[in-house]
């Protein structure tokens, strides 16, 4: 199952997701990202392996955007280093989910940075997928990159294209965190593109599936997915405001 690049959900005893991520309990990363430390944490040490965390000196005396930056030519030298060891073949070919983390984990830092080139690597990642095909968390992440950047209509077909997939997921489904963060890039685009009552309708039938989660094996992210989802409609109204 690809990573897909959201937060992790408040955590449960009952059931732990493989994209669930406890944070090491050091000073580095206790001040990183309030909203996003859980995301920034996951994609870059499931880059490495215990002893290379270990072995490095995170100095966390560095203020957010140093710590991003020293992340960011952490995995950019680990990269590197994979791809000269498998060299003349590319890493991709060799290691396809090594090859996937690296790169999300590199856009992820590019992404918390507000870098440029972060475009460049979402392309890479979404026209890299496995046997010639698309790499659907790619498309997802380019959604939500299109929607932040104001390009709504990109973002609505990349939304429209990946959401069967995450629908459709036997590990993920209709009531999924993955699938919901995909609607709700959905919900802004449609908005922001001046079609308000089918938002509404998107929102009004994605709330439903939300308090139908009580009986699902996604349960314990209820709360935060129903939060999340008034959060876009506060955003929304806002924005209409703004304008």
């Amino acid at each position: 199952m690809p990573t897909l690049a959201n937060t992790g959900p408040e955590k449960s005893a009952e059931t732990k997701f493989s994209w669930d991520y406890d944070v090491p309990n050091i000073p580095f990363w206790s001040d990183l990202q309030p909203d996003s430390t859980i995301t920034i944490a996951r994609n870059f040490l499931t880059c490495f392996s215990k002893s290379e965390v270990e072995d490095m000196n995170l100095d966390d005396t560095l203020d957010k955007d140093q710590k991003l930056h020293l992340l960011l030519r952490l995995l950019r030298e680990k990269l590197a280093a994979r791809e000269a060891q498998v060299s003349p073949q590319p890493l991709r070919m060799v290691d396809y989910s090594e090859w996937q983390r690296l790169m999300i984990g590199i856009e992820t830092m590019q992404k918390f940075l507000d870098l440029p080139e972060e475009e460049d690597t979402l392309r890479i990642i979404m026209e890299s997928g496995k046997d010639g095909n698309r790499n659907m968390s790619g498309v997802n992440m380019m959604a939500a990159f299109k929607e932040k950047h104001g390009l709504y209509m990109e973002a609505e077909t990349l939304a429209r294209e990946v959401l069967p997939f995450m629908q459709g997921h036997e590990m993920l489904g209709p009531d999924s965190p993955q699938a919901f963060g995909t609607i709700r890039t959905l919900i802004r685009s449609i908005w922001k593109q001046g079609r308000g009552e089918e938002a509404r309708d998107l929102l009004k039938t994605t709330s439903d599936l939300i308090e139908k989660m009580g009986d699902g094996k996604f349960r314990k992210y209820q709360a935060e997915e129903r939060d999340m989802l008034q959060g876009v409609v506060a955003e929304l109204e806002k924005w209409d405001t703004l304008r």
